[in-house]
């Protein structure tokens, strides 16, 4: 309430005035004991000798050089399991931190920030921030985890993740609300993507010494004719609207290819001396960061079924040719490029006409290891690297309950090689099979899923 938010505000300005500490000169120095928000610092700690104002371990000078040279890192940490404390309709946003947080790459990307990059207080980064302060929660121990369910791991409330998404005025009714998982997730991991894309786009301006205007319209639609196979053209936007590539994009970001075919002519030339047949295709080329699956089809009983309906051919009745024709059209979405990490969601939430949105409850199968067909990718130069791409699941976010305004979430995550953890808010439970992981459960249905390519 006010009154709470008016004590804080006092109390900070009290300990400002009673002892002025050195700003930290790193991510590192920031959460060590005493300058953590929540105490000692969960992560390795860092060398403080200093080199030019930088440790050494620390690799880059500011975020920026490190926003563009990270790289995509799978080696997963072993980390001490903690649950997180639901203050009021929250399980949305818990199981969506926890998920991020066992995706290894994710992971690291936080670590490689917070160990390699001197902190700067003038960043307009509340989310990356929020989440680096979040991870530091969690410490790496290699420890078995029946070991460390055994000790005294007290769970936590995310505040800090609360207070960087009031600043961003989203989600304004953190407590008391349910909300959506995927929305969430959505909201939070293009949130933190913008943030490092502004910063690197600024960069951009300043090294160009051009001005805002100049720069921002820099990125428009591209588009090229290009040769497939059977020596067959087609015309290919470039329709992405992402300017500056950051390590959300190159951890998530796949694209797909969205290819038109309209025919030239209904009629014969003989009769209306036009050339007939198919039209030259034209195939947009767009991001994406996780992948909607529509499983309402009664013929979608698994991933790889919804993966077929998803790239199967769509006829488009009606559609106007160039000579004003009313013609059948056909669209087709084909995989141009697979990510590092592949989130699936399952569209659980349909809208019917006369019961309003409903949810598809039915068991959807998913496979441990996902190999990708080839019948979901372009024939294109740029998909034919991904051919044989295989993917091991990692997580998988549940709703609970038939209502797509309520319910629960739950998630399974995996911890190494074979330690999978369900998580429940507070209550961790260690899982003795894979199998627990991959059966069908009657009281809950498997939503959103994490794979890291092999």
């Amino acid at each position: 309430n006010g009154n709470e938010a008016g004590d804080v505000g006092s109390c900070v300005a009290d300990a400002a005035v009673a002892s002025a500490k050195p700003k930290p000169s790193s991510w590192a120095s920031l959460l060590r004991p005493g300058g953590s928000p929540s105490g000692d610092s969960a992560w390795p700690s860092t060398s403080t000798s200093n080199l030019n104002g930088i440790s050494q371990h620390q690799k880059y000078e500011s975020l920026v050089d490190a926003l563009q040279d990270m790289r995509v890192k799978f080696s997963p940490p072993l980390l001490q399991p903690r649950g997180l404390v639901n203050t009021g309709n929250m399980c949305f946003m818990n199981v969506v931190l926890q998920a991020l947080l066992y995706c290894a790459p994710f992971y690291n990307m936080l670590f490689d920030i917070r160990q390699n990059v001197a902190f700067s207080f003038n960043q307009p980064t509340p989310l990356l921030e929020a989440l680096i302060q979040f991870a530091n929660e969690f410490k790496q121990d290699p420890t078995p985890v029946s070991f460390l369910l055994d000790e005294d791991t007290e769970p936590f409330v995310p505040e800090n993740v609360y207070e960087a998404l009031r600043q961003k005025n989203v989600f304004q009714t953190l407590r008391g609300q349910q909300e959506d998982a995927q929305e969430f997730m959505s909201y939070l991991v293009d949130g933190i993507s913008q943030e490092m894309a502004d910063i690197l786009f600024q960069h951009q301006l300043k090294l160009s010494d051009r001005k805002t205007d100049d720069v921002s319209n820099a990125g428009g639609e591209s588009e090229w004719q290009e040769v497939g196979p059977h020596n067959k053209a087609s015309i290919v936007r470039d329709s992405s609207d992402t300017l500056v590539e950051t390590p959300i994009t190159k951890i998530f970001g796949g694209s797909i290819r969205s290819t038109l075919t309209v025919p030239h002519s209904v009629s014969a030339p003989s009769t209306r001396g036009r050339h007939s047949g198919k039209a030259r295709p034209s195939s947009n080329r767009e991001p994406f960061q996780w992948l909607a699956l529509d499983i309402s089809s009664d013929s979608v009983m698994s991933i790889e079924q919804a993966l077929d309906e998803f790239v199967a051919p769509e006829t488009i009745e009606g559609y106007t040719n160039i000579y004003g024709e009313s013609v059948n059209a056909t669209k087709q979405i084909l995989i141009e490029k697979v990510p590092p990490v592949l989130v699936l969601h399952l569209k659980r939430f349909v809208f019917c006409h006369n019961e309003g949105v409903q949810k598809v409850q039915k068991f959807i199968q998913y496979p441990q290891e996902l190999q990708l067909s080839p019948d979901w990718l372009a024939k294109s130069t740029a998909a034919s690297k991904h051919r044989n791409a295989k993917y091991r699941l990692e997580s998988v976010i549940y709703h609970h309950g038939s209502q797509a305004s309520g319910g629960h979430y739950t998630c399974d995550l995996r911890r190494s090689e074979k330690a999978w953890l369900r998580f429940d808010d507070i209550d961790i439970t260690i899982l003795d099979s894979v199998d627990k992981v991959l059966d069908e459960k009657k009281d809950r249905s498997a939503y959103i899923l994490f794979y890291t390519i092999c």
